[in-house]
């Protein structure tokens, strides 16, 4: 390796480590963390002779994490014959659900266009001063991506309507229950597992381990466990310690974990006491059994306020009671193409997209930045013309 092109490299990783607050005692010395990019992961055998070292990539600073897109999924569906029976919610899957099929064509075109899954901790970073933007270094040619999921609670309306039931931790590994046949089948059901095995197949795909955002509500438990809001029931012990399980397993994993709210409120429309006492209940039923956040994802992408970028949240009642309770991380929705993050010295505000039955079909053009082919991803399963939104 030239002098130039190893001081180049010790550089990039010295502000890799500042950047994403890693302790070099729990990463190893630079040249350490040299070592292992720039020489083979096995030592030489007689079956395995010995190699050239690995060129390292050159890595490049994000010029402006503030333009990172965010987009978001709900339940993906795994059986389109159950969803789309002509039975019950037809229509709303058919709208605001991805399929599986779906899923996995979306990853790989991200893929295939140079996106890298990074976390929102990884987009802005808190100082003494506030917020500001994070040193994120990717490969040249390479661009952050942000990918989140809603309600990941799996509400009993959605049992044997082809979806997954709840998540479990096998080995250390995030899986999906999900019922076929009257038979309980344990595998790669939903989202979490799905990415997970994209990024094993796949690991340039993801910044530093990071994966997705996770969100859920609190009225019907969380990750299919459902006695995390019946304190007193036989199951809560149980549940409680499934549910911290899978939080524990998700954030080992490099997701992170978001309020979707308790009973999945419009934050626009809402009372500051309502949103006061609903929040606490997520932090008494939820935050205390899975973990706290300090991230919020808005139910139905509403805001808390209505004036959008580049409008501050300061000097608001609802922002000083949800600061005071730990947030700082607000996602909304908007879907415009251009993404923007609003900085502030307290917060940060960033916009996401839908990528869903109806975005997918009636504004396919609006997606091209994200996926070369949006058209290619509909599932030829999904009842078409997805209907409007009433």
């Amino acid at each position: 390796m030239k002098r130039s092109e190893l001081a180049l490299l010790l550089a990039a990783a010295m502000a890799v480590c500042g950047g994403c607050g890693m302790s070099m005692q729990k990463n190893g010395t630079v040249s350490e963390t040299l070592a292992r990019l720039t020489t083979p992961s096995t030592e030489p055998t007689a079956d395995a002779p010995t190699t050239e070292p690995t060129e390292a990539p050159v890595l490049v600073r994000v010029e402006d994490p503030t333009q990172t897109p965010h987009i978001f999924f709900h339940s993906l569906i795994v059986d389109p014959a159950l969803a789309f029976d002509g039975e019950g919610e037809d229509d709303g899957y058919n709208l605001y659900m991805t399929t599986v099929k779906e899923f996995r064509e979306i990853l790989q075109q991200l893929y295939d266009n140079g996106y890298v899954l990074v976390g929102l901790h990884d987009i802005a970073v808190e100082t003494e001063d506030g917020f500001v933007p994070g040193d994120i270094y990717l490969p040249e040619g390479k661009k952050p991506v942000i990918i989140s999921q809603d309600d990941v609670n799996y509400y009993d309306y959605m049992r044997g309507d082809g979806f997954a039931t709840k998540l479990v931790v096998q080995d250390g590994k995030v899986l999906c229950e999900y019922e076929e046949n009257g038979q309980t089948l344990t595998g790669a059901y939903d989202l979490v597992p799905i990415l997970d095995e994209f990024v094993e197949e796949h690991p340039d795909f993801s910044y530093n381990g990071a994966k997705a955002v996770i969100a859920v509500t609190g009225y019907a438990g969380a990750f299919g466990y459902r006695a995390l809001d019946m304190p007193g029931s036989p199951e809560y012990e149980s549940d409680c310690a499934k549910a911290a399980a899978v939080a524990e397993a998700l954030r080992n994993s490099g997701y992170e974990i978001a309020s979707h709210s308790y009973a999945h409120i419009n934050f626009t429309k809402s009372s500051c006491e309502k949103i006061a006492n609903d929040t606490d209940l997520w932090v008494e039923r939820i935050g205390n059994v899975i973990g706290g956040t300090d991230i919020l994802i808005y139910p139905f992408g509403a805001d808390i306020s209505t004036k959008i970028y580049p409008e501050s949240y300061e000097d608001t009642e609802k922002f000083d009671l949800l600061y005071d309770r730990g947030f700082r991380y607000f996602c909304h929705v908007d879907n415009l193409p251009d993404a923007w993050v609003q900085l502030n010295t307290r917060y940060v505000r960033q916009s996401r997209r839908n990528l869903d039955g109806f975005r997918l079909y009636h504004y396919p053009d609006k997606m091209r930045d994200l996926l070369s082919d949006p058209e290619k991803v509909l599932d030829d399963r999904r009842p078409l013309p997805v209907p409007e939104i009433s």
